[in-house]
């Protein structure tokens, strides 16, 4: 008989596979974004789209913030950027980060959080230029994905964001979060549906790799570009 310590690893071993293959399955086209709607007239604001590795994120302006959110108001003080990305409670926040966290993440998370990071200067000269993207959007679309991050707060009883530790040092802070983390709602559905929340013809249902969501911003942002939309990017 097989000792049971095998078997576990055997099932392990194929728990994986089955959701690398699904993922490579669900994700291996990536759909582009329909031209005719993509932004081009009143874009007064731009946000970056930001890739890395598995991860993605939104980078916005901190005045901005500022001015039209609720719950970044204070991490917006006095910086010049504020970052924004969602994922897993416990290996996003740097407290398990061993195999069997992300794969418990994938199919049994405990609970999900947002990651915030400021920037006090231009953060560009650190994030290489290849995986990130600057995307224009309207005055609205901004008000909109705004009221879509104010959303992923999680509350306490009086309305406030709830704190998490940091395990992991410059990794900004983290706030427990809305929604349920899992192999088909993770961080990357999160940023296409804050794309889509700016007025962006994103696609994020079951686009679940960071590449996927990415390509379909940079195309926005070519398009953009093209256009000459992108020029005051500074």
């Amino acid at each position: 008989m097989m000792p049971v310590f095998a078997i576990a690893c055997i099932a392990r071993v194929l728990r994986l596979s089955v959701l690398s293959a699904l993922l490579f399955l669900i994700t291996s086209c990536t759909s582009v974004p329909a031209k005719q709607k993509i932004p081009v007239a009143n874009t007064e604001h731009i946000i970056h789209f930001i890739y890395r590795e598995w991860h993605t994120s939104i980078l916005i302006d901190a005045n901005t913030a500022a001015l039209y959110s609720k719950h970044l108001k204070k991490e917006a003080q006095g910086q010049r950027y504020i970052r924004i990305g969602w994922g897993d409670g416990n290996y996003f926040t740097g407290k398990s980060k061993s195999v069997g966290a992300a794969t418990k993440a994938l199919i049994a998370s405990s609970h999900s959080a947002l990651q915030v990071i400021t920037y006090m200067q231009s953060p560009f000269a650190s994030i290489p230029e290849e995986t990130r993207v600057a995307i224009a959007v309207s005055d609205k679309g901004m008000r909109k994905l705004l009221r879509y991050l104010d959303d992923s707060f999680a509350l306490d009883e009086s309305g406030q964001p709830i704190p998490l530790q940091a395990y992991v040092e410059g990794a900004g802070h983290f706030y427990r979060a809305s929604g349920h983390y899992s192999v088909f709602s993770n961080c990357n559905t999160w940023s296409g549906r804050a794309l889509q929340a700016a007025g962006l013809p994103v696609r994020s249902s079951l686009q679940l790799t960071a590449q996927s969501v990415f390509e379909q911003a940079s195309y926005i942002s070519q398009h953009q570009q093209t256009l000459g939309l992108l020029n005051h990017l500074e």
